[in-house]
């Protein structure tokens, strides 16, 4: 559940622990968010089915050797899809406020090894992957029916 929430001059922060990565990471939580809704989010963080995972590793995969073909570089082949969690880190839980009723979404911002400038973006909602890229601030609500090319979820 959400820990140490604090008043900034940019919203309230936070800190939640993430069970895939075993770790605590920043929580952003936005205007209008209720400490109800925030925890809602955190929880539904924390119980991501196997095949959303799976979904988020291969889905990484496509965007880590995109990105390095682009450069130039070698692509990384990894034993099972999981393997690549060891290249990413999160790096903060983004809360917006809440849409949908009280449908619960995840708005994560990743550093990567392969892309260390933009970082990268997962969002799910509905136990489905949205949205996997470098991280361009993407709208956790928005309408993900069209593929853009640089989104590497499968939709």
């Amino acid at each position: 559940m959400i820990k140490n929430m604090r008043a900034t001059e940019t919203g309230i922060e936070a800190e939640v622990y993430f069970a895939l990565f075993d770790r605590d990471i920043e929580v952003f939580i936005g205007e209008g968010v209720t400490e109800e809704y925030a925890n809602r989010c955190a929880a539904y963080l924390n119980a991501l089915s196997e095949e959303v995972i799976s979904e988020l590793c291969l889905a990484s995969i496509r965007y880590c050797n995109d990105f390095l073909d682009g450069i130039g570089e070698e692509e990384q082949t990894f034993e099972k899809p999981a393997d690549v969690l060891r290249l990413v880190y999160p790096n903060s839980l983004n809360i917006p406020e809440p849409q949908n009723g009280n449908e619960p979404v995840i708005d994560m911002e990743l550093n990567c090894d392969w892309e260390i400038e933009h970082g990268m973006q997962w969002i799910i909602r509905k136990d489905k992957v949205l949205y996997v890229g470098a991280y361009n601030g993407e709208n956790p609500w928005g309408d993900f029916s069209e593929k853009d090319e640089w989104n590497y979820a499968s939709i």
